[in-house]
């Protein structure tokens, strides 16, 4: 005979149910790359854009940003938060102690403005960021990586608590599950009439629910989704560009190519060559 199970209930009359919070907030952080280096020589790059977030902090001071003619300070108590898209020039006229993180995030339905966000390190936020550096600078052992992870992850959802921003409204759930569906499945027909099916609505009134609540149409939302994906599978992967383009719902490599370049100005083949020389590949 089965053993009666106790305490099944995923909330308590008690607690704070955090599930909708989950589904309609912030995505879960990629964290596609941790480092750290104390010497950095000759920190200056000019036109910075990426598909992707930054978290930047110097523990020393010296360096800064230049956004839109403003020059941001990297500040020892200070950290900077830069949302995808955000065009910047990095500026070292002295040698740069410099912890980054590059990861993606996305807060749907929600644009945030494209611009760095300075965030003031208090203990909590300077404990942390010590230990990953401290992890970076200790030698490699096996494990050296998850806890990376794991100390990345921290760190950003420590910073991310700090941003006072407004609290998202909650989003249908037929829509969370459309929403899940385009991420999970780029390659499958996401086209309005069958994602309208999916939603037990007409395809007119489905443009209209989706745009109301993403302010986008949902064929712009899912070639941003494919475009956002076949950038990181060309990054991080060494999926030939064919490959990439069925995988990510184009049709073929040229489509792929002609869209690619017109969201982030050079062609799949050009992206992949300027991330391998930044890995030193």
């Amino acid at each position: 005979m089965a053993r009666q199970r106790n305490y099944l209930n995923y909330t308590t009359p008690w607690g704070v149910a955090l599930g909708r919070v989950a589904k309609a907030g912030w995505s879960p952080f990629l964290i596609h790359e941790s480092g750290y280096r104390e010497d950095l020589d000759n920190w200056n790059h000019i036109g910075v854009d990426s598909p992707f977030w930054r978290f930047y902090h110097n523990p020393e001071p010296g360096c800064f940003l230049r956004f839109q003619g403003r020059k941001i300070p990297l500040e020892p108590s200070t950290a900077i938060l830069i949302p995808s898209d955000t065009v910047f020039d990095c500026c070292g006229p002295i040698c740069a102690a410099h912890f980054w993180l590059h990861f993606t995030t996305s807060r749907p339905g929600r644009p945030i403005e494209q611009a760095p966000i300075k965030i003031a390190l208090d203990a909590t936020l300077s404990a942390l960021t010590g230990e990953v550096i401290a992890t970076h600078q200790s030698p490699a052992l096996p494990s050296r990586d998850e806890l990376l992870y794991h100390q990345s992850a921290a760190l950003l959802h420590t910073a991310f608590s700090r941003l006072d921003l407004p609290s998202p409204a909650a989003l249908p759930e037929p829509l969370l599950e459309i929403l899940s569906l385009i991420e999970r499945a780029p390659h499958s027909d996401l086209s309005n009439p069958f994602l309208a099916a999916r939603a037990a609505m007409s395809t007119e009134r489905f443009i209209r629910w989706f745009k109301a609540h993403l302010q986008q149409t949902p064929a712009a939302h899912v070639q941003a989704v494919r475009l956002r994906l076949a950038g990181e599978a060309l990054a991080l992967t060494d999926k030939s560009i064919e490959e990439i383009a069925v995988e990510c719902g184009f049709p073929n490599r040229h489509y792929l190519s002609r869209l690619f370049s017109q969201k982030y100005g050079s062609g799949p083949a050009e992206y992949r060559l300027r991330q391998g020389k930044r890995r030193g590949k």
